[in-house]
């Protein structure tokens, strides 16, 4: 891990604590209930052109349910987490699945330390950013242009708000309503702690950090209650 000046924001898990062991291992249940990780991860190969030679970043990694997938298609994968529980449940499941194409580093957007290493073709990031406030944003952001090859690509997939300001309110009850009834109340309480405690931006926001940072946007998707796809280029 990099060694930050003092002032450097200090990465943790605003919201829910997924560096407590009980809460990690419930993790994949809990996301099972209303997504499906396969598909996502077949989607992010073919609209990223992953390569069985590319070498594949995932930032934000957690259990591995994307990362461990996209190892089918690629040389490697480097899988980075802040949560160290979150990587033990990713590496007994790379083992049992006889899955030897990953590289895990228990670090935060902030302190992972690239320097020495080889720059990497593809960096995917789904729902993790949103830990950090936009100013923090930019700076990891920055550094993932850093990490990226020349041309290379970035997936970034987040809680990124759509809405007008005016229409907050409905807007934001209507998703935590739409999560309860896809995924029951646990993860609806979720969803209030998120818009609480954590930092979504605004889409027009989050487009201006990716455009001062390095990367041109080549494809946006608004998926449903403010879910937002990015496909981005390194200039």
């Amino acid at each position: 891990m990099k060694n930050n000046p003092k002032w450097y924001y200090e990465e943790k898990a605003p919201g829910v604590d997924y560096l407590n062991p009980e809460i990690a291992q419930k993790y994949d249940d809990a996301h099972q209930k209303f997504r499906n990780f396969r598909e996502e991860s077949e989607h992010i190969v073919q609209v990223m052109g992953i390569t069985p030679d590319d070498t594949v970043m995932d930032f934000g990694c957690g259990t591995g349910n994307v990362a461990l997938n996209l190892a089918k298609y690629c040389d490697k994968v480097i899988c980075i987490d802040i949560s160290r529980e979150m990587l033990d449940i990713l590496e007994n499941k790379a083992k049992k699945g006889n899955i030897n194409n990953i590289e895990t580093y228990s670090a935060g957007f902030l302190t992972y330390d690239h320097n020495g290493k080889d720059k990497v073709d593809k960096i995917v990031s789904m729902v993790a950013l949103h830990h950090l406030p936009d100013f923090w944003k930019s700076v990891a952001l920055s550094k993932m242009a850093e990490i990226l090859k020349p041309g290379g690509k970035l997936y970034l997939f987040d809680v990124i708000f759509t809405f007008n300001i005016q229409d907050h309110q409905k807007a934001l009850e209507g998703m935590i309503k739409t999560m309860r009834f896809a995924a029951g109340d646990s993860m609806a309480d979720e969803t209030e702690m998120h818009i609480r405690d954590e930092f979504s931006t605004y889409d027009w926001i989050m487009e201006g950090l990716l455009e001062k940072t390095g990367f041109l946007v080549n494809f946006k998707e608004i998926k449903a209650n403010n879910f937002v796809e990015y496909i981005c280029s390194k200039l």
